[in-house]
């Protein structure tokens, strides 16, 4: 394949060449796989599903013929924000051939590129993109020949256009993520993309009801004016007899995804550069720029105040601490303002701080994984140990707290929902103080080895091994169930006293609330430093060369058995049990109750099935649906579980 890839013949010739050994390659290595992960497949069947919903969707009719234009282009919107926000959001996925493998051949970035984006078009992902995207040519049908005749081209254009903006956008943040400030500028995108996938619904239920309605003429124009609503558009002129519209809609897909392509061939050069190696960064001269000066004068001159500026330090110089409570803000006003200000229910702003200080919680679940092998610092020091400690909850709580303390007030005196405070006061300290104790204790107690920070590639790069990637995950779902459950205590007494119209027992849910906070501060960070100090060693070896299983006998003890992987389709059930699981507890379960509480309009239905029913049964099928996610959880845990028993 290297002769055909740098062969000497005309341009023209060698190119389609070159296009046909990449797009030969891709196939071969999607032919020998040796199946996919429960992840990928988990993710085909999902996709698969979204497509066939797109395309039937696609088929409905409505009686004024500009509706369908608004239908499609926004379905068409949809799925280029997918494969815009797939790579960024599921790290190397749908990359296919990585432009990296071919930094050593001679061969011009304008015939890679080209080659590239071609074998890009073959795989699973394309190919129900297209099944999606032939919704336009079964409505094109409905009108007639020279529709149709016009839709496919528009098809096949859009989804060229898809696919190449998806491998700009990568090649993009490789290069941005290749320098300090690109880091934390990639960094910052990768945090509003995440926010916008796990907070989209919001977004997507307030654009399909005002479909639904009839959209207004901005939204009108403006999926019309967007390239992903360019083919739609051609359709509908082609309909009309309107040809110069229709073959310029054509034309700007086609321009469009040309100038995408060269853009990719501009960057291939500076993605390839230095392949596998480490990146290098530029020398400071000078000394190395401190915290501010009044987080000097803060802490106290002790080893504990002496840690509180190492972390400090930390957080203004680690763009992934940042970032992570900017992507919790992000997440919890998308999934709680947004709804609250489009659909009338100012009840659930107040609770934007405490929904962001549950996912800060959950990035708090490896404090001392995400500083690596830097352990040995506080290793070399005897009995450092309960300094270090306290002196991370301190820090968390100097740059968390206030954040969230000052948006939790200003949003609940906004929306000037007053009877929300003794809540509030109840589970806001509970949460923040108990995460500060709960994030040591499962960090030194269920650690989980991660790249240390001088290796990363970016904020959010964790490293390669997906049983690690796993395993960061589950401690991060038990941070946030324990975070939820520590404001549960404080939370019931206010609710019983509300109830009960009994002022001093709410005062006593919020004692209740604070006082566990501040209690399990202190517990877990007095069990996490005598862990630290009993196992430390242990911790080392962790974050130094690995798990047990792959350390020598005479550092790890008795060797365990090799961890042997479900099989695809066990794999696949997993995947599927688990997000059936989710969507049935979040959504349809957590979500109709929330508007129950909230006082939402009962018009608002989206897609929560709950709301549909009469008002008395909305809640007992939703909490029906939180059961039922439940059990779809814990039937994907036992099947792997059963797995690992009977290897």
């Amino acid at each position: 394949m290297a002769d055909v890839l740098t062969s000497q013949a005309p341009a023209a010739a060698t190119t389609r060449e070159a296009t046909r050994a990449l797009v030969g390659l891709r196939r071969a290595l999607a032919r020998n796989a040796q199946g996919g992960t429960g992840t990928v497949l988990t993710l085909r069947v999902l996709g698969l599903g979204l497509a066939v919903g797109t395309l039937l969707l696609g088929l409905v009719r409505f009686d004024d013929p500009s509706r369908s234009v608004d239908l499609l282009a926004a379905l068409l919107l949809g799925w280029l924000l997918g494969w815009v926000m797939g790579p960024v959001v599921v790290r190397g996925a749908g990359v296919g051939l990585r432009p990296e493998w071919f930094a050593l051949l001679p061969m011009p970035p304008r015939r890679l590129a080209a080659g590239l984006l071609a074998a890009a078009l073959v795989g699973f992902a394309p190919a129900a993109t297209l099944v999606a995207f032939a919704a336009l040519p079964l409505a094109a049908a409905r009108l007639g020949l020279l529709p149709l005749l016009v839709a496919v081209p528009a098809t096949l254009l859009e989804l060229v256009l898809v696919v190449a903006l998806s491998r700009v956008v990568v090649a993009a943040l490789t290069v941005a993520l290749s320098a300090r400030g690109g880091q934390e500028l990639g960094g910052l995108l990768m945090a509003v993309v995440i926010a916008i996938a796990s907070g989209g619904w919001s977004l997507a239920a307030v654009v399909g009801q005002q479909l639904a309605a009839g959209p207004p003429p901005a939204l009108s124009t403006a999926l019309r004016v967007l390239p992903s609503g360019w083919a739609p558009v051609a359709v509908a002129a082609a309909d009309r007899s309107e040809w110069p519209l229709a073959l310029g809609a054509l034309l700007g897909l086609a321009v469009l995804s040309g100038l995408l392509l060269a853009a990719w061939a501009r960057l291939l050069p500076a993605t390839m550069r230095k392949p596998g190696g480490r990146r290098t960064t530029r020398s400071r001269t000078g000394p190395v720029a401190g915290p501010p000066a009044g987080w000097r004068r803060l802490p106290p001159a002790t080893p504990t105040g002496a840690v509180v500026v190492k972390e400090l330090h930390g957080w203004r110089r680690d763009p992934g601490r940042t970032l992570l409570l900017l992507l919790a803000l992000l997440v919890a006003g998308l999934n709680l303002a947004v709804p609250a200000v489009a659909f009338g229910a100012p009840g659930a702003l107040p609770w934007v701080g405490v929904a962001a200080a549950l996912i800060v919680a959950m990035g708090a679940a490896n404090v001392y994984g995400d500083d690596g092998t830097a352990l040995w610092l506080t290793r070399m020091v005897p009995g450092s140990e309960g300094a270090d400690v306290r002196g991370r909850q301190a820090a968390w709580l100097l740059v968390v707290a206030p954040a969230l303390v000052v948006l939790t007030v200003a949003l609940t005196t906004l929306s000037g929902q007053g009877g929300a405070w003794p809540f509030l006061l109840a589970a806001l300290p509970a949460v923040l103080g108990g995460t500060a104790g709960l994030m040591v204790w499962v960090s030194v107690t269920m650690p989980v080895r991660q790249k240390d920070p001088h290796r990363r590639s970016g904020p959010f790069d964790t490293g390669d091994d997906p049983n690690a990637t796993g395993a960061l995950v589950g401690r991060q779902y038990l941070m946030l169930l324990l975070a939820a459950l520590v404001a549960v205590p404080g939370c019931t007494l206010v609710l019983l006293g509300a109830v009960r119209h009994q002022p001093v027992l709410q005062a006593a849910g919020v004692l209740a609330g604070t006082a566990t906070g501040v209690l399990l501060c202190w517990w877990g960070g007095r069990l996490a430093a005598r862990r630290l100090t009993d196992r430390g060693a242990e911790l080392m070896d962790l974050f130094l060369v690995g798990p047990p299983a792959t350390t020598r006998g005479d550092h790890a003890g008795p060797p365990r058995a090799p961890e042997v992987q479900l099989p695809g389709w066990k794999s696949a059930a997993v995947g599927v049990l688990w997000t059936v699981g989710i969507v049935c507890v979040v959504p349809q379960g957590l979500v109709p109750i929330g508007f129950n509480l909230f006082g939402v309009d009962p018009q608002v239905r989206v897609w929560f099935a709950a709301r549909y029913l009469p008002q008395q049964l909305q809640v007992p099928v939703a909490a029906g649906f939180i059961v039922a996610g439940a059990l779809a959880m814990w039937w994907a845990y036992s099947i792997g579980r059963g797995h690992a028993g009977r290897r």
